[in-house]
C-alpha cells in the first residue's frame, strides 16, 4: 500500500509539474529530480537541447536526470548530418543538418560555451539547420555537450574517404572514442592500410564496420576480422586463410575471389569447431548456383527436414530482422553436433548456423 501511495503521489507531482512547467518554465528546476526527470523524459530531444541552454545549472541537472537516447548517427560528405533515430532506427526522432547551400542566419545554438549559428528550424520535423562551414567547427561541440545530456551515449560514424585529411583534426577528439559503428564511404576511393588504421585507431568501434570503398592491394584484413558486424561489398583479393580466421558473428562479403573448392575448405575448418562466434556468411557475387558437388566435397550434409528445423532463418544485423528462406538448403554438424544450412540465393550464398532450430 505504501508504494502504491508513493506512485500516485509521484503522478501528482508529475501533472502538477507539467501544468506548472506550461504556466512558467522557470519553476522547472524547483522541482525533486525524480520529479524534474519524469518531465523532461517526456520531452522532445529538440526541447531538451534547447532546455540545457538556459544554464550550466540546468545542464547539470539535466546530467543528473540520465536521460537516454538510442545511437547518434553522425554522416558527411554527400550530406552533414546529425541525427537520433528511434530505437528501432525507423523513425528519425531529431537531427542537425548542415546545409551545402548557405542561408541567411536567423539564430544560434550555444553548446559547449561556443555559439553556432542556425539558418532554420522546424519543430514539427524536429530539424535545427546550419551552415556546412560550420560541420567541422560545431561537430565536436554539438556531440560534447550532448553527451553532457544524455546517458551512456553512442555513435555510428559515415565517414566519405575523400574528405578523411579534412577530417583528421575533429576525429582526433576523445569523444568520438565511444563509436559503436563505423561505415567507410566513397565507392571510387580506395582504403589504404594507413587510413584504416587512423580511423580505427580514433573512433574505436565496438560492435562493427562496413567499407564501401575499395582495398587496397596490399590490404591487411586481420585489422577487421575481430567485428561481431562486418560488411565489405567489395572484398577483392582477401586469403583464405583470413577467411578462416574469421571470428565475427555476422560478415556480409562481396566481389570476392574465393572458389567453391576455398568455401569447402572453409566449411570443413567449421565443421573441425573452429569459428565459434560465427552466426552468418554471406557471400555476394554468385551469378549462377554453386558447383554443389566441390562446395559440399566430402562434408555428410541432408535436404531441409521440417522435423529437425525451421524453414526460415532470422539474421539481425543490427536493426532490422532479415528471414532468408532455407528450404532449399543443404544441411550439416559439425563435430560438436551444431547445425548449419549452406543454401544459395540469386547472386549470392549463406551459410546459416542454427542457435535455435525452432525460434518463436
Amino acid at each position: 500500500m505504501r508504494l502504491c501511495t508513493r506512485n500516485i503521489h509521484i503522478q501528482t507531482n508529475i501533472d502538477s509539474a507539467l501544468d506548472s512547467c506550461t504556466m512558467s518554465s522557470i519553476k522547472l528546476l524547483s522541482f525533486p529530480l525524480l520529479v524534474f526527470s519524469e518531465i523532461v523524459r517526456s520531452m522532445e530531444i529538440m526541447e531538451i537541447l534547447e532546455l540545457s541552454q538556459v544554464s550550466r545549472r540546468m545542464l547539470n541537472v539535466l546530467n543528473l536526470a540520465r536521460i537516454s537516447v538510442e545511437t547518434v548517427h553522425v554522416v558527411n560528405g554527400i550530406v552533414d548530418k546529425i541525427t537520433i533515430f528511434n530505437e528501432s532506427c525507423t523513425e528519425r526522432k531529431f537531427a542537425i543538418e548542415f546545409l551545402k547551400t548557405p542561408q541567411p542566419v536567423v539564430g544560434q545554438m550555444k553548446v559547449n560555451n561556443i555559439s553556432i549559428d542556425v539558418c532554420g528550424k522546424n519543430t514539427t520535423q524536429q530539424i535545427i539547420n546550419c551552415n556546412s562551414n560550420q560541420f567541422g567547427y560545431g561537430l565536436v561541440h554539438v556531440l560534447t555537450h550532448m553527451d553532457k545530456i544524455f546517458y551512456r551515449m553512442e555513435y555510428s560514424i559515415g565517414i566519405e574517404l575523400s574528405t578523411l585529411n579534412a577530417m583528421r583534426g575533429v576525429l582526433c577528439h576523445s569523444i568520438f572514442r565511444k563509436c559503436d559503428y563505423v561505415q567507410i564511404r566513397g565507392r571510387k576511393e580506395t582504403l589504404s592500410n594507413e587510413d584504416c588504421e587512423y580511423l580505427l585507431e580514433k573512433t574505436q568501434p565496438t560492435t562493427g564496420i562496413t567499407i564501401f570503398s575499395k582495398l587496397s592491394p596490399d590490404f591487411d584484413y586481420k585489422k577487421i576480422l575481430h567485428f561481431s558486424r562486418l560488411r565489405v561489398p567489395n572484398l577483392g583479393k582477401m586469403p583464405l586463410e583470413d577467411l578462416k580466421a574469421l571470428d565475427s558473428e555476422i560478415a556480409n562479403l562481396g566481389n570476392h575471389q574465393f572458389t567453391e573448392s576455398d568455401i569447402n575448405e572453409f566449411l570443413h575448418h567449421w565443421i573441425e569447431g573452429n569459428n565459434r562466434k560465427l552466426r552468418r556468411l554471406k557471400l555476394d557475387g554468385f551469378k549462377d548456383a554453386p558447383d554443389w558437388d566441390a562446395l559440399l566435397k566430402d562434408i555428410s550434409y541432408t535436404e531441409w527436414s521440417s522435423k529437425e528445423r525451421e524453414k526460415n532463418y532470422k539474421s539481425k544485423y543490427t536493426h532490422t530482422e532479415e528471414t532468408i528462406d532455407c528450404e532449399n538448403g543443404r544441411d550439416f554438424m559439425d563435430k560438436n553436433g551444431q547445425l548449419a544450412t549452406v543454401v544459395y540465393h540469386s547472386e549470392f550464398l549463406d551459410f546459416l548456423i542454427w542457435n535455435d532450430r525452432f525460434p518463436e
